[in-house]
């Protein structure tokens, strides 16, 4: 991946398509998406042996557009983020569903995790900030958008009950993220998460 990623820079380098901060900024982008990648293989091959590869799939799909729009933590290393996307997404597809409650406090759920994300501030990762209000909107529409599609989809569209909780949990703990991640900027924390 590497090879072809520094060959695909060395042609817009030769053909002049790209200056420095554009290379870095392409750079990073490869970088991110080898990882990325990677990492979802793994995270695949890990709910495949555990059986629950389906609605692991269906909560990725459903949450990863909210998880983009919004960013999160962010750490300095691979293995760290792998853990923490392992630990998210095992508590959200594996552990919470095992809580036996009723569709009604788990809507209760759904509804204050959509206003907690409403209300927090995005979260992205340092080494590529969001530098213009313009763009920081734009992400903050988009995510309250995909808010309303995501539940349009999971109430209308999705019949299988442990699949809604599943979803719910998951964007329930990506609320939970942002609310720490707001409660410890503003206390000067989360040096050690920092990306």
């Amino acid at each position: 991946m590497k090879s072809i990623s520094e060959a695909y820079i060395s042609k817009l380098q030769e053909e002049n398509i790209a200056n420095g901060l554009d290379i870095v900024k392409i750079r990073y982008a490869l970088a991110v998406l080898k990882d990325e990648l990677i990492k979802t293989i793994l995270l695949i091959c890990i709910f495949a042996l555990l059986g629950q590869l389906k609605p692991f799939l269906m909560v990725m799909l459903l949450i990863l557009p909210i998880r983009l729009s919004t960013g999160g933590i962010h750490f300095q290393r691979n293995i760290p983020c792998f853990l923490f996307s392992l630990g998210y997404f095992l508590v959200a597809v594996c552990l919470l569903p095992l809580l036996k409650v009723e569709l009604t406090f788990l809507y209760s759920v759904l509804g204050l995790s959509i206003l907690t994300i409403a209300v927090c501030p995005l979260a992205p990762s340092e080494k590529r900030p969001i530098i213009s209000r313009k763009k920081y909107l734009q992400n903050k529409y988009f995510s309250l958008i995909y808010l309303v599609i995501f539940t349009f989809i999971l109430l209308s569209s999705i019949e299988n009950q442990a699949i809604i909780g599943m979803c719910i949990w998951a964007l329930a703990l990506h609320a939970t993220e942002l609310l720490f991640i707001r409660v410890h900027k503003r206390k000067g924390g989360l040096t050690c998460f920092k990306n």
